[in-house]
């Protein structure tokens, strides 16, 4: 049987773990971020940097060619912020999706990672979050190298506006 004590402590974590589980653990973000489409797009996990790197290494290794990388720049803000470990997944062609985060390569040989915005005869248009308009050259199959189907944003003490 529990003490009154013990009830009244368990009591004073509910509320603060409802909040939680409601307010900042959502697998899927809003359908739109910044006018993009992004519903196909996994939410950043906030996480301590040790945690996030054990959670992104092990989800990668669970699932064939998936790879870890980290994101770079402010493009994609607010849903993954400069610095965030994105799992990616290599994803055929044929299923990608219309508000996917994919990781592709540009033809001077950079890595991003863009939103899908729409198909086309000459390849997937993309675009950043943050870009004013989508990218000038469409992708196509052989430059994209997976899509992001888990984002872990790193917390380490520094404080940080996202909004």
């Amino acid at each position: 049987m529990l003490r009154a004590k013990q009830i009244r402590l368990l009591l004073a974590f509910l509320p603060a773990a409802a909040l939680s589980e409601s307010t900042f653990a959502r697998s899927t973000p809003e359908p739109y971020v910044s006018g993009h489409y992004v519903a196909h797009s996994p939410a950043a996990e906030f996480k301590p940097v040790g945690e996030a790197r054990r959670l992104a290494a092990t989800l990668a290794a669970h699932r064939p060619g998936a790879f870890v990388i980290q994101g770079k720049g402010r493009s994609m803000q607010p849903l993954y912020p400069d610095g965030t470990l994105l799992v990616v997944q290599p994803m055929s062609y044929e299923k990608l999706q219309r508000g996917m985060t994919v990781i592709f390569r540009t033809p001077d040989n950079r890595t991003l990672a863009h939103v899908l915005v729409a198909r086309t005869a000459d390849g997937w248009r993309t675009s950043g979050l943050n870009n004013r308009r989508a990218d000038f050259l469409p992708v196509q199959a052989d430059d994209i190298r997976g899509i992001v189907i888990a984002a872990f944003a790193l917390v380490d003490g520094t404080p940080f506006a996202s909004r």
